[in-house]
């Protein structure tokens, strides 16, 4: 997806991709009314947009100002760094992190703030590209910035995993899940009506996934910050921020 643009989530989506992106269940059960979420690093607002659909007025907070106009239009924006968050301690019940936490380089200082701004028990949950997956590992050697980010952090799916558990994050969901589907979204946002044939796509990576699922080139995690974090977090990460 190009996050450069205004988007509305699920407009000309064909219902088969919910087959082979298994994060949009799992984040129902967290992203309900009343909870205080925000979406770090939102982008132009496509998440923003799926989670109004929920019926949950998220947050979100986003360094590029040209996205955030974007963004605007899906609920309140606040532009900012995600290493410096500009809300209280424990302000979210929910913070989503979707494909920017590998932007970021410092991520000891980022989960730290996380940590921070998620009341004890909250739920961080992360999207991420990983490099279990080889065409991943190679690109990004070839080309070390998508859409004129850099890629400052790359991650394995285990590594992340022990990494959120030694910063005061207790994991309770994590799955990987794309082998190949990734590479045809890629191609079907440079021509919308490859969205017809989507179906086909879903069938090889169903296939695909019974054979290299350990090679998935995307996975989401569910963590819960833990109510005694700070005397989890390495003390040299805690004066960082």
């Amino acid at each position: 997806m190009d996050y450069r643009k205004r988007v509305e989530f699920g407009r000309n989506w064909h219902p088969a991709r919910y087959r082979v992106l298994p994060y949009f269940e799992h984040e129902k059960k967290h992203i309900t009314p009343g909870k205080r979420v925000l979406d770090l690093g939102c982008a132009n607002g496509w998440n923003m947009s799926r989670f109004g659909q929920y019926g949950v007025d998220a947050i979100g907070l986003e360094p590029n100002g040209v996205t955030v106009r974007h963004a605007l239009e899906h609920g309140s924006v606040t532009q900012a760094d995600g290493l410096i968050l500009p809300f209280a301690d424990g302000a979210f019940d929910v913070i989503y992190v979707q494909h920017v936490l590998h932007h970021i380089g410092d991520i000891a200082a980022a989960l730290r703030e996380i940590g921070r701004c998620l009341r004890p028990g909250g739920c961080l949950f992360l999207v991420e590209t990983v490099e279990d997956n080889p065409i991943i590992r190679w690109g990004r050697r070839l080309y070390p910035s998508w859409m004129g980010d850099e890629v400052n952090a790359p991650f394995y799916f285990a590594e992340l995993r022990r990494d959120l558990a030694r910063f005061g994050f207790d994991v309770t969901h994590a799955e990987q899940y794309s082998i190949a589907f990734w590479l045809w979204e890629t191609v079907r946002d440079q021509a919308v009506w490859l969205e017809a044939i989507t179906p086909l796509f879903v069938k090889l990576e169903e296939k695909l996934q019974t054979i290299f699922n350990r090679q998935s080139a995307h996975c989401f995690y569910v963590a819960h910050r833990r109510r005694d974090m700070d005397r989890h977090v390495p003390t040299a990460v805690l004066g960082r921020v």
